[in-house]
């Protein structure tokens, strides 16, 4: 074998864990509500003294990284994150592969992470945008990626305490970013105004980058025909300054068709930032019914206000004090989400969102804490207003 690698993790944990993912999923729980986190490479690189930069060196050099940023997940950070015996991999550009591929250039830096610089500067330019093929940019690189880590995992010996598991390569996946936010990405903060002086334009570019979207979607499940469940998650980052009208008008339409196509069976959404004017919206016009480590400036209690019982919730400590808060401090904090969105049904503790570096594990530890210690007999568990 090529690679080896051992976790010290036992099968009972990851069974446990198992069984809490898919009660929440029907807005129950078992023993406790369960936890997770957004905790990416540029956490896990200073840890092992990795340059970020080079992280993105080659297929193997990441690939290899991959398997040790998940033994430490799994071993040193307590959550439900392991729930079988497989080390799951993926390439990983940040959120730069779709912005890459509809024409965004791509920064690159030693130790931040990637980032999408904006190229249409002009209504003009914006006019003359097209329809990128589905494996330009950095959806070319990690579609080579994908297949050649598929070859290393054919070569990959792993272990859960001596017992046989394996590693593979998930599902091929190049989306997860709304047409607005692309449109962001591909024109800078102009696009806002621009939706005000220019609606007809901007309303055409946001269609063309839909219909790149679906065709690069429609490439990768040719390449890759395996089942990737029936829910379909975007990022609307961009869209938290925005009003209700305005969200309904230039984004909605757009991440619909997407929903409509690869999500049948829920819609999720992940939200930075101060979402809660938006709540209405995304539940009722959007159809939302998952938020995905939403922003930790909307208070707890008023996520469970707006769209708890109907809405599978995950958050959303704040992650600066994760990172520099007593272990006592962040312990409390995350009491307080448990204390405000547990009773509602359906609710994954974690960060709101993405865990920075220089997280120390006693905050992961802290949080671990509270969930063990919330009892989900003594506040339940709304069970008329979960979804039938």
């Amino acid at each position: 074998m090529r690679f080896e690698i051992n976790i010290d993790y036992p099968e009972e944990k990851m069974a446990r864990s198992r069984e809490r993912m898919e009660a929440r999923r029907r807005f129950r729980y078992t023993d406790r509500v369960p936890v997770n986190y957004c905790v990416v490479a540029r956490y896990f690189a200073p840890r092992f003294g990795l340059r970020y930069l080079d992280f993105f060196r080659d297929a193997e050099t990441q690939y290899y990284w991959l398997l040790q940023f998940a033994k430490f997940h799994i071993e040193q950070i307590p959550s439900d994150f392991c729930t079988e015996p497989v080390l799951w991999v993926h390439p990983y550009f940040d959120n730069a592969i779709p912005p890459s591929a509809q024409g965004a250039e791509v920064g690159w830096t030693e130790e931040e992470p990637l980032r999408a610089i904006p190229t249409i500067h002009t209504i003009e330019q914006m006019e003359r945008f097209s329809v990128a093929q589905p494996d330009a940019g950095l959806r070319g690189t990690a579609i080579r990626w994908w297949h050649e880590m598929r070859e290393l995992a054919a070569q990959t010996r792993v272990t859960f305490n001596g017992r046989e598991g394996r590693a593979d390569v998930a599902p091929l996946s190049l989306g997860s970013l709304s047409p607005h936010m692309l449109a962001v990405d591909l024109v800078g903060a102009d696009f806002y105004w621009w939706m005000l002086e220019y609606p007809e334009a901007c309303h055409r570019f946001l269609q063309s980058i839909t219909q790149g979207e679906i065709d690069a979607e429609e490439h990768v499940r040719r390449i890759d025909p395996r089942p990737r469940g029936d829910v379909y998650a975007l990022a609307e980052d961009s869209a938290q300054i925005m009003s209700p009208a305005l969200f309904r008008e230039f984004c909605v339409p757009y991440a619909d068709q997407l929903f409509r196509r690869y999500g049948p069976g829920g819609r999720g959404v992940h939200m930075c930032g101060q979402s809660a004017h938006l709540h209405g919206t995304l539940k009722q016009d959007m159809g939302m019914t998952e938020f995905v480590l939403f922003g930790y400036l909307v208070p707890p209690a008023v996520a469970a206000a707006n769209l708890g019982g109907s809405t599978l919730l995950w958050g959303n400590l704040d992650p600066m004090l994760m990172k520099d808060g007593s272990p006592a401090q962040v312990k409390q904090a995350a009491r307080e989400c448990l204390e405000a969105l547990a009773p509602c049904g359906g609710f994954m503790l974690g960060d709101g969102a993405n865990v920075c570096p220089g997280t120390p594990l006693e905050s992961f530890q802290a949080i671990m804490e509270a969930a063990e210690e919330y009892s989900v007999e003594e506040y339940g568990t709304p069970q008329d207003h979960a979804p039938a």
